[in-house]
């Protein structure tokens, strides 16, 4: 005995032939959800095994999240500013002053300049008549320091500067007499007595270092700038 079989219809549960037709169209939640799921299905057979996130994704989505774009503002700016302060720092290191480069053994031309200047603040005695006396070799070495540091620092002078000497002092408060020594190299010693080394340059560097680092309170040995004097060059 034969029985008819009708082809079971899997899509609704119900017998007979399958019609295209009377199935239900897929809304559009059913076909986002399909895309969705194949979107996954291709991310965790690929990018991300297992169902774990990559460690470059989660890194780049905590920059994405905390980092500000006022952050990376003031960065650029701390970096360019750096590299500005790098810039100065490596081209002042580099660059090399001319005028610096001298060799001093071949200054042997001496050049000499007398004078006088008096010290207001102190008391003159007799003993000062006596350059051997220790009030005498006393006052002398801190008159000879002091005038050697302000010529040795001067830029345009210290250079050619070889000593101070003081080899007299006489009554009137107490007037010092002094002696300067310079030293030049032959080959520029006619430029520099008529320039860098003339008695008005010599001169002027003396009186303001007085005006600029001496005042009547500075006792005992205060210089009066008013006082100085200086006298023509001695070869």
């Amino acid at each position: 005995m034969d029985i008819p079989l009708n082809p079971l219809n899997h899509r609704n549960g119900s017998e007979g032939p399958f019609d295209p037709a009377h199935e239900p169209a897929a809304g559009n939640g059913d076909a986002l959800l399909s895309g969705r799921a194949t979107d996954e299905e291709m991310n965790e057979g690929t990018a991300y095994p297992n169902g774990e996130i990559s460690t470059v994704c989660r890194i780049k989505r905590e920059v994405e999240k905390n980092v500000k774009p006022w952050m990376v503002i003031v960065a650029i700016l701390v970096l360019i500013v750096a590299v500005i302060i790098l810039s100065i720092v490596v081209c002042s290191a580099l660059q090399e002053d001319v005028d610096n480069k001298f060799d001093s053994s071949l200054f042997e031309i001496p050049l000499r300049f007398n004078g006088s200047f008096q010290l207001p603040n102190m008391v003159f005695t007799e003993e000062l008549l006596n350059l051997s006396s220790n009030e005498s070799q006393t006052l002398t070495a801190e008159l000879q320091e002091k005038v050697a540091d302000l010529y040795t620092a001067s830029p345009a002078l210290g250079r050619y500067f070889s000593k101070a000497k003081i080899y007299s002092l006489r009554n009137g408060s107490i007037i010092a007499h002094y002696q300067l020594t310079f030293l030049m190299p032959e080959e520029q010693q006619d430029q520099l007595r008529n320039f860098t080394l003339s008695r008005e340059m010599v001169y002027n560097v003396f009186r303001q270092f007085l005006y600029d680092h001496e005042s009547e309170d500075s006792a005992p040995n205060y210089i009066d700038p008013l006082s100085l004097n200086m006298f023509g060059r001695l070869w």
